[in-house]
């Protein structure tokens, strides 16, 4: 039951950032109201849903003039 809430609550972007729904997922695990392979099919959930690409930084030469 608690396992289909946090998808639920993953998949809308419920929190705003990653770290709030991996230290929500973290306390039912080490409370054991989630067994292990839940918590890492959410975490690997949490990943997919919260990844934000890295953002290049375009390169831009420079002229250097003594």
């Amino acid at each position: 039951m608690i396992v289909k809430l946090l998808e639920k609550l993953i998949n809308k972007k419920f929190y705003e950032n990653k770290e709030d729904i991996v230290n929500k997922c973290n306390v039912f695990f080490a409370m054991n109201v989630i067994s292990e392979e839940e918590y890492s099919s959410l975490i690997l959930q949490i990943e997919e849903v919260y990844f934000v690409a890295p953002v290049e930084e375009p390169i831009i030469d420079e002229e250097v003039t003594e």
